[in-house]
């Protein structure tokens, strides 16, 4: 018994040194399904035609919006009591386990009467959004727009009979907004042949009719329906953009054919990596030939600078269909500001997106966010339009940092106070001539020693969303 203490001693003793040991050992590498630095290789490089079409308007516009509408969005995430637990409302046929002819009574009664494309417009131009990305056809299959390869769509399959797409596509070109539209390529839960993402998303409860031991030809989906529907697309609709998803068992050769399709008939025409890659896929560098920028994945916001250049699409909330039922949230000001001004200062554009109610009108929410964005763009719109990414080594602990298109302005974006009423910027080997914050027009105090930057700062933030200081550099 007198030996017990000793023991005791001994192994709290071993079990601080193993503490200690643990404490010590190099951090753990990071999750290859997830991590940055796993996705992209430092040597990866833009196909010189990619940067050119990059540099026409999409580099510099930064800021857009992404709309997610369709059949859907009336059901808010819910179907007779179902599917309300899964987070996103626009895979209500799947969460809720409806047959494709159950759905199809859905998409039929879809009638968003109060639609209107110069109301839609209006709050994307005032907000500060440079150019819009609607669902043209999500992985339900059904297409918001006049299609002669498929009747499943809002013009031949709804008393609506009007083409959404057509209308904000014009609409969007009438007040300088570019235009894009969304194609889920590989997914379409209307169609046997084609594949489904993951385990909820069952043949046979979509389409119980079929034989047992049905065998899927996808070569035979994309002949039917989904390459025929991109050309009707790029030939029938002015389309700055195609944003393909989930590209499910799209090979090199599969994602060929969209891709020249594309350019066959829009040769300006941007596309994105879900040609063929997840969006937390390794990006390869032989399949940078089929597209011209990389969208990371959903409501992913850059943790580090990127090679190559990319997309967020991120969301006011965390659905991307408008959704009511179930557990559900949206961001803050603050956040999403934060969130867009550390994709830009990343090197990368920032989609946000929006789910429009199912009468045609637009989230009232929504909308109050994008205003607040768009005013403080209103002070701090030439930090964020016309940009490159962070010119520096790492991002500082207080914000992020984005540096004019010339390279000679810098932009420092405050968004945790530092303490001692000082900010400190090292390694600036250009010389400061002029401070000033944007939000009120005032001059910032800075002194500059060897390559140490310092800024006097008043004791609280200017804006409490995020405190820009303009840092003009020597030519």
């Amino acid at each position: 018994m007198k030996k017990q203490p000793i023991f005791l001693l001994a192994t709290l003793a071993a079990a601080f040194t193993s503490a200690y040991a643990e404490e010590k050992k190099a951090p753990a590498a990071p999750d290859p399904k997830h991590a940055f630095e796993y996705r992209f290789s430092d040597d990866l490089k833009q196909t010189p035609d990619s940067e050119a079409r990059l540099e026409k308007w999409f580099m510099d516009d930064k800021f857009g919006a992404f709309i997610h509408f369709g059949a859907y969005s009336p059901l808010e995430g819910q179907y007779e009591g179902r599917g309300e637990g899964f987070r996103y409302s626009e895979w209500i046929q799947v969460s809720a386990g409806m047959s494709a002819e159950e759905y199809h009574k859905v998409a039929a009664a879809f009638n968003p009467s109060e639609f209107n494309a110069d109301e839609w417009v209006k709050v994307f131009k005032d907000s500060g959004i440079k150019y819009v990305v609607i669902t043209s056809k999500h992985h339900d299959g059904f297409a918001l727009f006049k299609s002669m390869v498929s009747d499943y769509n809002i013009v031949d399959g709804t008393e609506f009979k009007r083409d959404i797409i057509k209308e904000l596509s014009e609409a969007c070109h009438r007040e300088g907004l570019k235009f894009g539209v969304y194609y889920s390529q590989a997914q379409d839960w209307d169609e046997p042949d084609a594949p489904y993402l993951n385990k909820r998303t069952k043949l046979s409860i979509l389409h119980p009719e079929l034989p047992v031991g049905y065998e899927r030809d996808m070569d035979r989906y994309i002949q039917k329906k989904s390459l025929p529907q991109v050309e009707e697309l790029m030939k029938n609709y002015e389309i700055d953009l195609i944003w393909f998803d989930t590209p499910a068992e799209m090979t090199f050769e599969r994602a060929k054919q969209f891709s020249d399709m594309v350019r066959k008939h829009r040769p300006d025409c941007l596309i994105n990596s879900r040609i063929i890659h997840s969006g937390k896929d390794k990006i390869l560098a032989e399949n940078l030939s089929l597209f011209d920028y990389v969208s990371v994945g959903d409501k992913e916001v850059p943790t580090k600078k990127l090679p190559l250049y990319v997309e967020s699409p991120d969301s006011v909330s965390s659905s991307f269909g408008y959704k009511t039922h179930g557990d559900h949230y949206y961001h803050t000001e603050k956040e999403l500001i934060e969130r867009m001004v550390h994709t830009v200062c990343a090197g990368g554009n920032y989609l946000l997106n929006n789910g429009p109610m199912g009468n045609g009108k637009l989230d009232p929410e929504a909308v109050r966010l994008y205003g607040i964005l768009g005013k403080w763009l209103e002070k701090n719109g030439e930090s964020i339009y016309s940009t490159r990414r962070n010119p520096f080594a790492e991002t500082p602990e207080w914000g992020d940092i984005s540096i004019s298109k010339q390279g000679d302005i810098l932009y420092l974006h405050i968004m945790e106070w530092p303490e001692g009423g000082e900010l400190s910027l090292p390694e600036m080997t250009a010389k400061a001539t002029a401070a000033t914050f944007l939000t009120n027009g005032e001059t910032a105090e800075f002194s500059q020693e060897s390559d140490v930057l310092k800024i006097k700062l008043p004791e609280q933030a200017i804006d409490p969303l995020n405190t820009v200081i303009k840092v003009v550099l020597e030519k």
